[in-house]
């Protein structure tokens, strides 16, 4: 039964609306991955691939080029390949994400590139990089294997605020795979700062190099807020807003320039973050575009399906202009939460 379901993946991807091309290939981790997470949800979407921009006839190399996977897995060997980056974006909380972002890592590791792509992780801050040397130093050294164990020891994951456990997969593939981990955040004490002193709270250097100089503009500027509000839910007051969105743009900026070192030094990389923050529009790949134009990247959400909506464009987030914020959509089961709107306002 299971090699059957993995014989139709290649119709099981297409997205409505698109006739079935006789595209042969053998599933690898993440089309098994992405089977396995979908194999309970009965939403039509769940499983699906969404490429977000039509196909250009005029770039098309084969009758393939219709095929979702065939699109997607082209479009990141070509970015690892050239020291670029495949930036996975996930909701933090749902644990299929993390699943099938181990299954990624894994499936594209060596993806045509001669060196092994490094990681870049939100959930780990640059103040816990004493930590990620330890665990490499204990990985060079020790007389057994590492296990995500010690990486979460070594980082003090425990009290970090991630959740406990769904990231272990994650990490147990890049262990595995012998990735070099780099951290993608700044500490807490500054992004603090900034979100209550903003521009002032950087030195006049560091917002230069890092890209911060050059303003988004105010449609995206505004858009930016207006998510921010939104995410909060009414419960913080108006004037809070401008620093908070500075400090996402400072996040956003100090995760590129994390993804720029790994790429350039290992060539290629992947990043973990947030789907706000690999928004192609305002995200870190804005700042990617700013510092180095020519360097490839390829930006995935991973979107929760929702009861009732069936239309995969309608689940793309846009610039304000109407223009994807994102290269390709994979949907995903919904994860069980509570309403975060009643647990901001009990605090």
């Amino acid at each position: 039964m299971a090699l059957r379901v993995l014989a139709c993946l290649t119709l099981f991807l297409l997205v409505p609306g698109q006739a079935a091309l006789a595209c042969k290939y053998q599933p690898g981790p993440f089309l098994q991955q992405l089977a396995a997470v979908s194999k309970a949800c009965t939403h039509s979407l769940c499983g699906r691939i969404y490429p977000t921009a039509p196909v250009d006839p005029s770039t098309a190399k084969s009758s393939c080029s219709d095929d979702p996977w065939m699109r997607f897995r082209s479009d990141v060997t070509a970015a690892l390949s050239a020291h670029g980056a495949l930036l996975l974006g996930e909701m933090h909380d749902n644990p299929a994400h993390h699943l099938l972002q181990a299954a990624a890592v894994t499936e594209f590791a060596v993806s045509g590139s001669k060196n092994v792509p490094a990681i870049v992780f939100e959930q780990i801050r640059d103040d816990q990089q004493a930590g990620l040397d330890r665990f490499a130093d204990f990985n060079r050294n020790a007389t057994r294997l590492a296990t995500v164990g010690d990486l979460k020891r070594f980082l003090d994951w425990d009290k970090s605020g991630w959740p406990k456990d769904i990231y272990d997969p994650l990490f147990k593939a890049v262990i595995a795979d012998k990735l070099a981990i780099y951290p993608g955040d700044v500490p807490r004490a500054a992004i603090m700062k900034t979100a209550k002193k903003g521009e002032s709270s950087l030195p006049a250097a560091e917002r230069t190099r890092l890209g911060l100089d050059s303003p988004l503009g105010a449609r995206l500027d505004a858009a930016s807020i207006k998510e921010i509000e939104d995410s909060h839910c009414g419960a913080m007051p108006k004037s809070a807003f401008g620093g908070m969105a500075y400090a996402q743009r400072y996040r956003d900026a100090h995760l590129a320039d994390a993804v720029l070192k790994a790429s350039d030094r290992h060539g290629g990389a992947f990043l973990i973050a947030g789907t706000e923050h690999v928004r192609t529009d305002r995200g870190v790949p804005w700042y990617l575009r700013q510092r180095a134009s020519g360097k490839k990247v390829v930006s995935l959400m991973f979107v929760e399906v929702e009861d009732g909506n069936t239309d995969p464009g309608s689940y793309v987030q846009r610039d304000p202009d109407g223009k994807p914020a994102a290269d390709y959509l994979v949907f995903t089961p919904r994860a069980d939460r509570p309403d975060p709107c009643e647990r901001m306002r009990r605090k």
